[in-house]
């Protein structure tokens, strides 16, 4: 099977939905990243979770750690598969991804793009590379940083299962951006959290710089991965922004 239709998941089809949110993941995430969120958001807004390359129901698949060959594969099946009107939302690497993919010139832009604890492109790294790392101290750096699972960090055999997708994942991140910095053509909202030492408030707010369609930011309680805790209030915020978007 080679149809694109495998780089989304829709947990709750609602195919007359006003909207559709598309929800990009971080950094060797998939779309259980956001498994808690289909029945939080309004019921005129249809969930689509994105799957990369290498993880979940494709992880056969060779990861993608190119940022062309990602933003080009990814728009192709958005374009495909993905109705207007839609948002696109991304968290961390999935920030970049979202705005990569909002500035190539899709034939059907987003209505907005939210990018959640992810920096702006002309932010240094707040952080030392670890994506050249030997699988041990890429394995202990990642359990520093929260951004595996514990029990695949705790097995040998499972990180090995998921290391590629999660070194290709970082070395995007790392490797970021690609190309200068262009202005995003649509509204922007940003998320930072007020604790994260991945992507400081000052790094996410410097969106507004290349927000030439409109921007917004929010700032919420916790680290660079409040998106997976409850009391941040990201799908509240989410419900919001797509009330004003479509």
């Amino acid at each position: 099977m080679t149809s694109t239709s495998r780089w989304f998941h829709r947990p709750l089809a609602r195919p007359a939905a006003r909207i559709r949110l598309v929800g990009l993941p971080y950094a060797g995430g998939g779309a259980a990243v956001f498994r808690d969120w289909a029945e939080e958001l309004s019921p005129d807004v249809e969930p689509v979770w994105v799957r990369l390359p290498g993880r979940e129901s494709r992880l056969g698949e060779r990861p993608l750690s190119d940022w062309d060959a990602l933003v080009g594969a990814f728009g192709r099946a958005l374009m495909r598969h993905v109705p207007s009107p839609y948002v696109l939302f991304g968290h961390s690497m999935g920030g970049m991804l979202a705005y990569e993919a909002a500035t190539a010139g899709l034939g059907r832009p987003p209505e907005r793009v939210v990018i959640s604890a992810c920096r702006a492109p002309g932010v240094a790294r707040a952080l030392p590379a670890i994506h050249h790392l030997p699988e041990p101290e890429f394995a202990a750096r990642l359990r520093d940083l929260g951004g595996a699972p514990a029990e695949v960090l705790a097995s040998p055999g499972l990180f090995r299962l998921f290391a590629p997708a999660l070194r290709a994942d970082v070395r995007l991140a790392e490797t970021w951006p690609a190309h200068p910095p262009r202005p995003v053509p649509v509204p922007v909202t940003v998320l930072w959290g007020d604790a994260d030492p991945v992507a400081p408030p000052s790094a996410v707010r410097a969106w507004r710089h290349l927000a030439s369609g409109g921007f917004r930011g929010h700032e919420v309680t916790g680290g660079h991965f409040f998106l997976s805790d409850p009391s941040a209030g990201v799908v509240d915020l989410l419900n919001r922004e797509l009330g004003a978007a479509g």
